[in-house]
């Protein structure tokens, strides 16, 4: 089939007296007079004979004769100003555009604007300035995008430190951290230590700023806290630069507070019985809370926040959840430990507590201030050293009498397996195998009954 067959392409001579039709399925492109003759297309190949036919040195007298065409676009190109065509849409409206290569860059397509509010005066004007840059190299295109993008980090720049650490929290903290001690620790640990900057713009944060920090705690002789409070900001900022709130990480060199020395104080078993005797000076709640840390050898926030519906009575055992390492966790309870909840029972029901928690003032919310009744418990151990005319007893955690226990178990015979199970490591040496990690947790639950059994007898009845 010809080119012209698929196109058919009919021209009709002008005469004002003639009544000219248009062919049956072509599309009327315009109907001005150009050379004598009207133009109109039809076809699949309309298109390709819109482009290269229609290039005519535009007037306003062409312009305002053009109709809009049934469908799609009529587009003309000015002879005058290479580049530049005037289009026409079917809804009517009628426009400028301008095309053009940038010198060793992209081609530019613009629209400059409608008509008749732009004139064609004023378009060939607007044409010829946007082609002396492109000749020139320059993108106008570009440059608005790197306006705009520069605009945009400024402004996030200009956000400030209080208001990007709101967002981390929502965003980040919240959603991400465990409920309970640690994300609280973590959000208290940042509005702290930033408090005195919260009002500074995040762009004008510096490392000197963070360093200041670190340094600061370090100087207090808490170099594990400063430790903790670094990794915290590091953690925030470089939250902060992977949204573009800053152009460079101000937290991606900040040292350390210095070297940490592992701790291995491990009380003995005269000690941590010394200890065991001391927490019933800490009234009905503390004491019970501390023996049960130390008879089930438990992370203290685990048992602080520990719910009445993980225990399981029947069982003899406390059923925890969502332990530290985010796995479930079964820890039995010895005499001793069943006596301890049975007083909190009777604690709550005199205070007139109904609540999910065992270990709480409120009722709406897990105990909070171990960390002070620790110092409590240990000032009242120093008190009764001095009048007897002892020294005072080594400073010692929760988490040290954690050692003893592993210590006194391990000594006692029992495997390194049954040990970690009870006080839920994950270490490698003796970490189940997929495979076998059911069979083991329902095989190991006798032998670490009679562990903690054994651990409650050489303590509490020592």
């Amino acid at each position: 089939m010809s080119v012209e067959s698929r196109i058919n392409v009919c021209f009709c001579y002008q005469n004002a007296r003639d009544k000219r039709e248009k062919p049956a399925g072509s599309r009327s492109l315009y109907s001005a007079e150009v050379r004598h003759y009207t133009v109109f297309l039809c076809g699949p190949y309309a298109a390709q004979v819109e482009a290269k036919a229609l290039k005519k040195n535009l007037t306003d007298k062409l312009l305002k004769s053009i109709q809009p065409p049934s469908a799609g676009r009529v587009v003309v190109t000015d002879t005058v100003r290479p580049g530049l065509r005037f289009r026409v849409t079917s809804s009517g409206k009628k426009s400028f555009l301008f095309e053009k290569k940038v010198k060793g860059g992209r081609r530019l397509a613009e629209t400059l604007g409608s008509y008749p509010e732009l004139s064609l005066t004023e378009a060939r004007g607007r044409a010829l300035r946007i082609e002396v840059e492109a000749q020139a190299g320059i993108d106008r295109r570009k440059l608005v995008e790197e306006e705009r993008a520069t605009r945009a980090a400024d402004e996030a720049q200009a956000r400030r430190v209080g208001e990007l650490l709101n967002l981390y929290v929502e965003q980040h903290i919240r959603p991400n951290l465990k409920a309970g001690r640690s994300r609280e620790e973590r959000e208290r640990q940042l509005r702290s230590s930033l408090m005195h900057i919260l009002d500074k713009r995040i762009g004008d944060l510096s490392r000197a700023d963070l360093q200041a920090i670190v340094d600061a705690k370090a100087a207090e002789g808490k170099i594990p806290m400063a430790n903790r409070l670094r990794a915290a900001l590091c953690a925030f900022t470089g939250w902060c630069w992977q949204r573009d709130y800053v152009d460079l990480d101000p937290g991606a060199k900040v040292q350390k507070g210095g070297k940490e020395k592992p701790r291995t104080r491990a009380p003995s078993i005269e000690e941590t019985t010394e200890i065991w005797h001391a927490t019933f000076s800490m009234g009905a709640l503390w004491g019970p809370l501390f023996r049960l840390i130390i008879l089930t050898g438990q992370r203290r926030n685990e048992i602080a926040r520990m719910r009445w519906a993980w225990l399981n009575e029947t069982g003899q055992r406390i059923e925890i959840p969502d332990s530290k390492n985010n796995r479930p966790h079964i820890v039995h309870l010895a005499e001793p430990a069943l006596l301890e909840l049975a007083s909190i029972r009777e604690y709550q029901a005199d205070k007139g507590i109904k609540s999910a928690f065992v270990f709480t003032t409120t009722g709406a919310t897990p105990v909070d201030g171990t960390s002070k009744a620790l110092r409590r418990m240990r000032d009242r151990i120093d008190a009764s050293r001095s009048a007897l005319g002892q020294d005072p007893l080594e400073h010692f955690t929760l988490h040290d009498i954690r050692r003893s226990m592993a210590t006194a178990l391990a000594g006692a015979g029992f495997s390194e397996g049954v040990v970690d199970r009870i006080q839920n490591h994950v270490a490698s040496g003796s970490r189940p195998s997929q495979v076998s990690a059911v069979y083991q947790l329902n095989e190991m639950l006798d032998a670490r009954a009679r562990a903690l059994d054994y651990w409650a007898t050489l303590i509490a009845c020592g």
